[in-house]
């Protein structure tokens, strides 16, 4: 007779650290059927014989972050946003995506610059597309650490890589991609949005933006800076930076700082190098292939296939 009263066996979590990758060979070399699912912060273990499911996640997943991105997945299926999401999910495309902006590529030393930094962009984002409710920005805000509100922002656009085992051996491989990956795309291209829009009218002062933060060598402009972000919904803060120094080299640019005394240091990649450097790659490999009569790589798939990266991928 079957017991239909039979409980779900529970879900047993651990931390994911360094010691998981030597737990997960031990178990496939068991040879029991296993999925795996391997994911940037969070990554599970599900035994086919007996369902039984060990999740692994890091220190950043606490559960006041799965609170809040619970409140923003329900935020999300309001009907009163149903025609917006649906727009989003036909017009945004992730190729779009910009984290970054230079100025001129060229070797400078500051004794002053500025950094405007928006306070928690993606939340702030999302919040000025209509996207979550008052009520969930402000417990957002008044609960969640700054590492938290990114992790539970950045959990939309989450995708695992699933691995099923047989006898030790793959038997599938393919991923899973979060069905909400296209509301985080839309926030980081409305961010992108507004930090271009700034960039446009400050470009004799412009350094630099490196995704939320806009770097620039004259600090009295910073207070009409900080104005237009505000303008534009985003409210910011304006950091005072000394002995700024940018570098030249050829396939990125090297900022360094200081910042209330500690030392920062951030690369950011010249796509124009990197994209000439792929296309010249593609066209050596595909060279070679016609001498030995093999069709030659398909560069438009090469290219969306081989971006320098993508920011929603921090967060798989």
């Amino acid at each position: 007779m079957t017991n239909n009263n039979r409980k779900k066996p529970k879900i047993t979590t651990f931390k994911l650290n360094k010691n998981f990758n030597k737990t997960l060979d031990n178990i496939i070399a068991s040879g029991i059927a296993l999925e795996v699912g391997l994911g940037k912060y969070s990554c599970h273990i599900i035994t086919k014989n007996d369902k039984a499911k060990y999740k692994f996640i890091t220190c950043m997943q606490t559960k006041k972050t799965f609170i809040g991105y619970a409140k923003i997945l329900k935020d999300l299926k309001r009907e009163e946003i149903s025609v917006l999401m649906s727009d989003l999910e036909d017009n945004i495309s992730e190729k779009n995506n910009v984290y970054f902006e230079m100025g001129r590529y060229e070797t400078k030393h500051y004794e002053n610059a500025v950094c405007v930094d928006l306070n928690s962009a993606y939340l702030q984002a999302m919040y000025n597309l209509s996207l979550i409710t008052d009520e969930t920005k402000a417990w957002i805000e008044n609960n969640l650490t700054k590492k938290e509100r990114l992790v539970a922002v950045g959990m939309l656009a989450k995708q695992k890589e699933i691995l099923e085992f047989h006898k030790g051996k793959i038997t599938v491989d393919h991923k899973e991609v979060s069905k909400h990956r296209f509301v985080f795309n839309a926030i980081i291209q409305e961010v992108s949005r507004v930090m271009h829009e700034v960039q446009s009218h400050f470009m004799e002062d412009f350094i630099a933006y490196w995704v939320d933060g806009i770097y620039l060598k004259n600090e009295w402009i910073a207070i009409d800076v900080k104005m237009m972000f505000e303008a534009a919904g985003f409210p910011c803060k304006i950091e005072h930076l000394t002995d700024f120094r940018s570098k030249f080299n050829f396939t990125y640019m090297d900022y360094s700082y200081y910042k209330d005394g500690q030392f920062k240091i951030l690369n950011i990649p010249v796509k124009e190098v990197q994209e000439s450097m792929r296309k010249n790659l593609v066209s050596s490999i595909n060279s070679k292939r016609v001498e030995q009569r093999l069709d030659a790589i398909d560069t438009t798939s090469y290219f969306e296939k081989s971006k320098f990266y993508s920011q929603a991928d921090l967060f798989d």
